[in-house]
């Protein structure tokens, strides 16, 4: 099994759309965006790439999953960090370690450039919080809140 990781291109939109829509499905979120919003978020990704990163997950040429990585600065450390909005890989492509490689191509691509990778994940989903926690990732002890409307 050969996995790529490679930046969204316009070409990729119908297999964004497919995976963006499994990735939203419950429980894993309280609601589903629009289509719309979906979409900006995807071509957010190829206007802005120093902001937002989105990365197509291949394995031997087959679409397999993608991510969506936010760039912020964090005043706790002092630097850049990576914000993981999405990470999702298809049913049929998990358990072969995409997971830990992605974190891997992540850190060489973003070397010398962040100070943090922070991410969510829900109560629900062992699988990923298992795979975070052997990666190093510790849980924060705290709520985030947000409001939704336009400023």
């Amino acid at each position: 099994m050969t996995i790529n990781f490679r930046y969204f291109t316009p070409d990729d939109r119908t297999e964004f759309f497919r995976m963006v829509k499994k990735f939203y499905a419950p429980p894993a979120v309280l609601h589903f965006p629009s289509d719309e919003i979906m979409m900006s978020s995807f071509y957010a990704a190829i206007d802005m790439p120093e902001l937002i990163k989105g990365i197509m997950i291949e394995s031997d040429g087959k679409p397999a999953g993608y991510a969506i990585v936010s760039m912020k600065f964090e005043t706790e450390v002092g630097g850049m960090a990576a914000w993981i909005e999405e990470l999702y890989i298809d049913e049929a492509f998990r358990n072969h370690g995409i997971g830990s490689k992605f974190f891997s191509f992540l850190s060489e691509e973003l070397c010398g450039k962040i100070k943090r990778i922070r991410l969510e994940v829900g109560d629900e989903n062992d699988g990923a919080k298992r795979l975070y926690e052997r990666l190093g990732f510790e849980f924060l002890e705290y709520k985030q809140m947000v409001i939704d409307r336009n400023f």
